[in-house]
């Protein structure tokens, strides 16, 4: 059966295991359970754990996909990962991160943010919040996602923000949108 909407995981340290075992076995059911387009190591916390992001690594590459990195060039760099997902504030990083990675990607909150980081070049952007999320503020709406003209973007556009549960999924598959970015949808 042919895939509707590709699928971009995150990661987050807060609902994932922290110990390599653990999150080993953890990740690997998430990967049998899910078709993962792409895939985001997340860790804004100060607890880095190098052993976490070589388990990410080794099992995207396993079932190859695509491993990027939120926000941490340097690590990106130092641990091989095949793209960089810049931040909102990272604007000015989206060409140097073209030069050093195969995919970048970046985080948008607005259409006008969204069409200067598609000029750079971005490969892919993640638009959110779609639906109400934890301290995300106001949702932009399935609605505003209508308003996309799919042929005016270089990038490809991911939904994102309180996509947990196929009901949500299957809202953002009416739009013009065909990919989408959650952290808590592939918990389930």
């Amino acid at each position: 059966m042919r895939k509707i909407i590709k699928a971009y995981l995150i990661t987050s340290p807060t609902l994932y295991p922290t110990t390599p075992l653990e999150f080993d076995t953890f990740y690997k059911k998430i990967l049998d359970t899910h078709k993962i387009d792409f895939a985001c190591y997340r860790d804004k916390t100060l607890a880095f754990n190098p052993k976490l992001l070589e388990v990410f690594l080794r099992l995207n590459q396993s079932y190859k996909i695509p491993s990027l990195i939120n926000s941490n060039f340097e690590l990106g760099m130092c641990f091989g990962f095949d793209g960089l997902h810049c931040n909102a504030s990272q604007m000015d990083l989206i060409l140097e991160a073209k030069r050093k990675f195969s995919l970048v990607f970046f985080s948008a909150h607005t259409k006008e943010i969204l069409k200067k980081a598609d000029l750079l070049g971005v490969n892919g952007i993640t638009i959110s919040p779609i639906f109400k999320t934890p301290n995300k503020g106001e949702p932009l709406g399935v609605e505003f996602l209508n308003t996309f003209k799919l042929e005016d973007y270089k990038a490809e556009i991911f939904a994102l923000g309180g996509i947990i549960s196929s009901q949500t999924l299957s809202k953002i598959a009416t739009t013009p949108i065909k990919s989408f970015a959650s952290i808590r949808y592939f918990l389930n």
